[in-house]
């Protein structure tokens, strides 16, 4: 039931930005986000003090490497060993507050989100008034 009321909060959300300024919209994804990393991993008080300053560090190295791939169009593998390493560099500091096994949960708790906005937006294009067939990517 709790992960009914996360999915049913998180689309409930997700309408009040849909139409949102892009900034206004990145902000409340990222506050979705925190909301439901900080519901799933249930950390103390203790390991958010430690956990989310690495999260917001190793957060703006994603989302760089990101922009930057988007802007080259660059390789698809070249951009997934580049995520890979900064997960791995940040393991060690992740692990000074969290167990292994809550770290683990983190980048399942994490992929599980991506997937939810993906959703959720994919779904949102294809409800737009006078979308025709095509003209919106789907992924």
């Amino acid at each position: 039931m709790n992960k009914y009321l996360l999915l049913l909060l998180t689309s409930f959300l997700l309408i009040n930005f849909t139409y949102a300024q892009p900034n206004q919209r990145d902000e409340k994804i990222e506050a979705l986000r925190v909301a439901f990393i900080s519901r799933q991993l249930q950390l103390s008080s203790e390991e958010a003090k430690g956990f989310w300053p690495v999260h917001d560090a190793y957060q703006k190295d994603i989302q760089k490497l990101m922009i930057e791939h988007r802007n080259k169009k660059g390789d698809e593998i070249e951009l997934e060993e580049k995520l890979l390493e900064v997960r791995k560099r940040y393991k060690s500091e992740f692990l000074k507050s969290i167990s292994e096994e809550k770290f683990n949960k983190f980048l399942r708790v994490e992929r599980d989100f991506r997937e939810i906005i993906r959703k959720e937006l994919e779904k949102r294009r294809g409800n737009m008034p006078g979308r025709r067939q095509g003209m919106l990517p789907n992924g």
